[in-house]
């Protein structure tokens, strides 16, 4: 193409060669040349909106409007590009007017390289347009009224322009289109493609949408996608509980709808651990072992197999549920089998769940679980346990790649929550039950205690020296309300050490009478108890030495370095309890470090001044 030419286009001078001789000789060869992007000289006249120019090369020569360029674009696509409503029209009208025009194809389902027909652009371009909206709305219902059936082509993402039309969030368009769709009679399910419209809605979360098309279209609805899922199937899948609400609403029958895999609403929803969807769709039937999919497997199954504790803890506590705890699936498995063979170790550590069932391959979930930490080049013979060398490893044998230590650690927790006796190797180990592994960090705490309660009954009774008991050849004493405040600050340590570690040991005494939930809670209290206990006791320490230097020599250790010790030992109490509720054990670490790096200096220099002045 010359670039004249292409210059003249561009500007829509009708006056320059070679559209001043259209009509007056063949000018076909130069009008069949194209410019280095593949555009004729109509694609440059219809970008530019030059209505006249356009309307003159398509006139002559009919066949430039069904020409693509390199990226497959025609001259009605690049018009709606440029947001040129009457330029389209012309293209459009012409299209129509002049037989074989298009070949086969009509000139509005026409796609470039991206699958995209011209209503497509005009879509595409609603969002990112801010100016022209009303442009391209017009240019989009205009395309609609002259084929209906367009809207119903997608292009390579999977995308039709009803689907597009939600995505922009335009009611008017939306309204549009759905008016001027075909009645489901005529077809209008079966000729739909790509991703159903009402999904699209539903992944966009706009309600607003869903109304619009329940009332224009209800039929759409009831479109499925291509894994069989139906608008309730997405809204749970993506824990969208608005739009599952509403349509429940609409038709509370779709909770029972299976999808191509055999899974209801409710298994999608346990499945991506969304726990309001699960809770509103859990109602919607009475018994939960009644909902199984194509593998037998229930909503708990699910859960622990994608290691949603979360949605598994919800599913526990409601009624009904105990049956679903050692259900077992088609092959045999658990929900705990499948934690296991999932490598999510923590996810059902409850006291129903029993250890030792096996499923049809005759392993117990921690055979599978144990099968986990061997090297990728091992296994385990499901028959005779034997290690033995082998290649890939299938999602529900028991034979599962190498994972961390870590993992093994964390499974090895959730096995001590089972008191079922398990076979480990070649032995036979009983696990420690949660309840023997509370009552012995009991007993260590309850000695803990019990060495404050002596400690601190000794210490009151043993009150550092005063003005009676000091000899005749010591030094004078220092002002009495100096004694009295410390020997007073003494007592009172002394005291709280005393009451709370008394209080530490009843409360440790009364864990041993209940049930283990309750029995834990008051392990804790006690243990923060005595931890203040232990600080308490610290501090009257730094109270006693101070009195007892005074009355060796007459120094009193400064109260301001006391003040220095008791907030040490309270910052260490209040960091440990802090970051420990916040789960930072490495900054308890840290903090604990350099605290007594400052302390323990700190309390030997204190304590040589006091003594040697």
């Amino acid at each position: 193409m010359e670039p004249s030419h292409f210059e003249a286009a561009l500007e829509g001078d009708v006056n320059k060669f070679p559209f001043c001789d259209i009509g007056r000789e063949d000018l076909s060869e130069i009008f069949n040349q194209v410019s280095p992007s593949g555009n004729s000289l109509l694609h440059v006249a219809s970008s530019s909106g030059h209505q006249d120019m356009t309307q003159l090369i398509a006139r002559n020569f009919p066949i430039l409007i069904a020409k693509k360029n390199f990226e497959g674009n025609t001259a009605l696509h690049l018009a709606v590009r440029a947001q040129k409503l009457n330029t389209v029209r012309i293209l459009v009208d012409l299209a129509q007017r002049i037989p074989n025009t298009t070949s086969t194809d009509t000139l509005l389902t026409m796609k470039n390289d991206e699958g995209s027909t011209a209503l497509h652009e005009a879509l595409l371009a609603v969002p990112a347009s801010k100016k022209n909206v009303n442009i391209l709305v017009d240019v989009a219902c205009y395309l609609v009224l002259k084929d209906p059936n367009v809207t119903c082509h997608r292009n390579h993402a999977g995308k039709t322009p009803l689907c597009m039309a939600i995505e922009s969030g335009n009611k008017d368009i939306l309204d549009y289109i759905l008016n001027a769709l075909p009645d489901q009679g005529n077809g209008l399910v079966q000729r739909l493609e790509g991703k159903p419209p009402v999904h699209v809605a539903i992944e966009h979360r706009n309600l607003d949408m869903l109304r619009r098309i329940k009332e224009q279209k209800e039929e759409l609805l009831l479109l499925p996608d291509e894994e069989g899922n139906t608008p309730l199937h997405f809204a749970a899948d993506i824990g969208y509980i608005e739009g599952v609400r509403y349509l429940i609403e609409i038709k509370s029958n779709w909770a029972f709808k299976r999808n191509n895999k055999g899974f209801y609403p409710l298994h999608l929803a346990c499945e991506n651990g969304h726990v309001q969807v699960t809770k509103e769709l859990f109602r919607r039937w009475p018994d939960p072992t009644e909902l199984l999919c194509d593998e037998g497997q229930s909503i708990l199954h699910v859960a622990a197999k994608s290691g949603k504790d979360n949605v598994v803890r919800c599913i526990l506590k409601e009624k009904g549920t105990d049956k679903l705890v050692n259900k077992m699936d088609k092959k045999g498995n658990t929900p705990f089998h499948l934690a296991a063979l999932h490598c999510h170790s923590l996810v059902l550590c409850d006291k129903r769940s029993k250890a030792d069932l096996v499923n049809c391959q005759g392993l117990t979930a921690y055979d599978i679980f144990k099968s986990n930490i061997l090297t990728k080049d091992q296994q385990i013979d499901g028959n005779d346990r034997n290690i033995k060398a082998s290649g890939t490893v299938e999602e529900n044998s028991a034979y599962v790649g190498l994972k961390t230590s870590k993992k093994l650690k964390k499974f090895q927790m959730t096995k001590r929550h089972h008191q079922n006796s398990t076979t480990m190797s070649q032995f036979k180990i009983k696990p420690p039950t949660p309840k023997q592994e509370l009552n012995n960090t009991i007993n260590y705490l309850f000695v803990v205690a019990a060495l404050l309660v002596g400690a601190a009954y000794a210490g009151a009774l043993q009150i550092p020296f005063d003005n009676a008991n000091r000899t005749d050849n010591a030094a004078p004493a220092p002002a009495s309300n100096t004694f009295d405040s410390y020997q007073g600050a003494y007592l009172f340590n002394t005291v709280i050490t005393m009451n709370l570690s008394t209080t530490a040991a009843f409360t440790l005494f009364l864990a041993l009478l209940l049930d283990i939930n309750l029995a834990s809670k008051l392990v804790s209290i006690s243990f923060l108890l005595l931890e203040l206990a232990l600080t308490l006791m610290g501090i009257a320490f730094a109270y006693a030495i101070a009195l007892r230097a005074r009355d060796t020599d007459g120094w009193s250790l400064p109260l301001v370095t006391i003040d220095i010790f008791q907030h040490i030992q309270m910052a260490l109490v209040v960091t440990s309890i802090g970051a420990f509720t916040m789960g930072r054990e490495a900054l308890v670490i840290i903090i604990y470090f350099v605290l007594f790096c400052l302390y323990f200096p700190l309390y030997r220099l204190s304590s040589m001044i006091s003594f040697y002045p």
